[in-house]
């Protein structure tokens, strides 16, 4: 008997986890306003308390995550980056990326509707809360639905679900270096990680921070960030009154 009870106890337990599969947008929301409104965030970005930057970051929240497919597999991972990042009220852009457009680890809460091998042209088309991805082979535009697998340098990538490193794509047979800036492209991925595919389908130089910019793609940090009437490539954002984010947290 005492064996039974104790076996019940760690079932008990180990269902405990934010990571709960019957995670609603809702609930997860909450969690996340909770995460996000830390006693900084709240002080710096000039809330009345606690309570109203909670209620301002569940409507925010509520507009950027989908409700279609969501699963709360994953929600663990992503409660606990959005508590590390506002916990100082300095924000990487990284941590941007993840509060602002559900970049990692927060990209995984949703279970699109492709199944396995079927074409996509996202993360968000596959079950990523199950580790698909939508992979790419050469310059092709659609990918297919597969749980990736990572492939070294020069090595063969021709299999579905293989994936080169940073820096290297699939040519349809071995992962090769990126394009330099210069040379032809039809995607980002055919560029070296320190450029990008322009409209000219040629790579080109990723920008610096503080240079102006219109898109992601373009900054060496991977984030456009609007600063009043422009927009600049930035590697982080310190909270403040004035600062547009404080918006949905106050």
């Amino acid at each position: 008997m005492r064996n039974i009870l104790a076996a019940s106890l760690v079932l008990v337990l180990g269902c405990s986890s934010e990571d709960s599969p019957t995670e609603t947008p809702s609930s997860f929301c909450n969690k996340w306003a909770e995460a996000a409104c830390s006693s900084e965030t709240v002080s710096v970005c000039g809330a009345a308390d606690v309570d109203q930057c909670r209620g301002s970051q569940i409507a925010s929240c509520l507009d950027r995550v989908p409700t279609a497919g969501f699963s709360g597999s994953t929600a663990g991972a992503c409660l606990e980056a959005v508590r590390s990042a506002y916990a100082d009220a300095d924000l990487t852009a990284t941590e941007l990326e993840t509060v602002l457009r559900l970049g990692a680890p927060c990209d995984r809460l949703v279970a699109g509707p492709r199944e396995e091998g079927e074409l996509c042209s996202s993360r968000a088309d596959c079950n990523a809360p199950d580790g698909f991805d939508c992979v790419f082979k050469g310059n092709e535009v659609m990918g297919t639905c597969q749980v990736p697998r990572p492939v070294g340098a020069g090595l063969d990538c021709s299999d579905d679900n293989a994936v080169c490193g940073a820096g290297f794509y699939c040519n349809d047979q071995n992962c090769i270096g990126g394009q330099s800036a210069g040379m032809a492209c039809v995607t980002d991925r055919q560029c070296s990680v320190d450029t990008y595919c322009d409209s000219s389908h040629l790579c080109v130089d990723r920008l610096a921070v503080n240079s102006p910019c219109t898109l992601d793609a373009e900054c060496a940090t991977g984030l456009c960030y609007q600063f009043g009437t422009e927009r600049v490539c930035t590697d982080r954002v310190r909270l403040s009154r004035t600062e547009p984010i404080c918006d949905d947290l106050r």
